[in-house]
């Protein structure tokens, strides 16, 4: 069929008119001919299972404290917490009952005593000997000091001076055990002519 030549102008102008909109669609979609730039797209997650296996993973933390120049490195001490003692200090009795009162018998005869700690240190007991002869009304105390051997239950103690003298005394050692109730402390005065003696915790 043959158009005219009008008909074919507007025919082509058509044609040209579609092709400059396809022309531009494309490069408006990135689809032209000259350079064009897109966003990278995010990164995407790690998977899951990795995560896992790095977070299994040993983590060493350090953590850094000042100190002096020239000054030696702290000590680093491992602590383990399954440690048990194999066995704890043995209690002295001396420690909890801080007077023992009863009597001895010596020269002059069935004589009250009162055994006063006044300090504990471990094994070590220093306490004042405290004395009173009834008939005679003659009274003193000097001080004293011992070890206690938990093992044993046994102490000697020995005197060191005078806080009261009377006339004609002399002090005295004096060695003996404590019951396992800690309920009496038996022993002998260390002495010539002397010999037994009871105390019991008063408190």
């Amino acid at each position: 069929m043959f158009l005219s030549s009008f008909e074919e102008r507007v025919a082509m102008g058509f044609r040209a008119a579609r092709g400059a909109l396809l022309v531009g669609a494309l490069s408006a979609l990135g689809c032209g001919g000259g350079p064009h730039y897109v966003r990278a797209a995010a990164p995407l997650p790690p998977d899951p299972a990795e995560v896992v296996e790095t977070a299994s993973e040993p983590t060493a933390i350090y953590i850094i404290v000042n100190q002096p120049e020239g000054a030696p490195a702290p000590e680093i001490v491992h602590q383990d917490e399954g440690w048990v003692p194999s066995e704890f200090p043995a209690e002295n009795p001396f420690q909890r009952a801080r007077t023992w009162v009863g009597d001895y018998d010596c020269t002059q005869g069935n004589t009250g005593l009162a055994l006063r700690i006044v300090d504990v240190r471990g094994r070590v007991v220093r306490a004042v000997f405290d004395f009173q002869h009834a008939p005679s009304g003659a009274a003193g105390s000097y001080l004293i000091s011992g070890t206690y051997e938990p093992e044993t239950r046994r102490v000697r103690f020995d005197p060191s001076r005078w806080i009261v003298q009377p006339e004609h005394y002399i002090m005295v050692s004096m060695e003996g055990e404590i019951a396992t109730d800690n309920s009496l402390f038996a022993g002998k005065i260390t002495f010539p002519g002397c010999g037994a003696f009871h105390l019991k915790p008063t408190r």
